[in-house]
């Protein structure tokens, strides 16, 4: 799991929880800067953070190269559809990720953007299994962003929430629900 912007790992523990609770386990991986972790965040560094982190856990004899799914929240669904260009998991799920930095900039030029996240283009290098979850009232990051990973992705699975950015899911329940019945038939024996 890679978390949003402004957020931690320690905000994601029970989500880990409940993933654990249905038999998956969890690495939550920490952005350089954020939390307890030095460093300075960059689209660079984090980058290859997290392609050391996927490296270290298919090194761990318990883990099925073929059954990682990456499940990004915000700037996390965009830090791992660009590890997915480099890390092939079995499923991605992105959760109120914008298309792109440039987009949510508003067209700004390519020099103001330090680092320009390109969500669609890393998903439409991956083949595999994609689930879309935003919030149909996001003020952060509208639901065009989500539609529109849909339009130039059409195999994409969406399930739209009525919430916000920081308020969803409205109901946990059927959250899990809808994540159990996406990844059911792609990790099972």
């Amino acid at each position: 799991m890679a978390h949003g912007n402004r957020e931690l790992i320690d905000f994601y523990l029970k989500r880990a929880q409940m993933y654990q609770r249905m038999g998956y386990s969890v690495l939550l991986g920490e952005y350089r800067g954020y939390g307890r972790s030095a460093g300075t965040p960059s689209r660079e560094r984090i980058a290859s953070d997290y392609r050391r982190f996927y490296d270290h856990l298919v090194s761990l004899p318990v883990v099925d190269a073929n059954r990682i799914v990456f499940h990004g929240r915000s700037l996390g669904g965009s830090v791992l559809s660009e590890l997915s260009r480099h890390r092939q998991p079995a499923a991605i799920i992105v959760e109120s990720t914008f298309t792109s930095i440039k987009a949510m900039a508003h067209g700004a030029p390519d020099i103001l953007l330090s680092d320009n996240y390109d969500t669609v283009s890393a998903l439409l290098t991956y083949p595999g299994p994609l689930l879309i979850i935003h919030g149909n009232r996001d003020k952060v990051v509208p639901v065009n962003h989500a539609l529109e990973i849909k339009r130039q992705i059409p195999r994409a699975e969406v399930i739209l929430y009525d919430c916000g950015h920081s308020d969803c899911p409205p109901q946990w329940e059927t959250y899990w629900k809808d994540i159990s019945g996406f990844l059911k038939p792609l990790v099972s024996d």
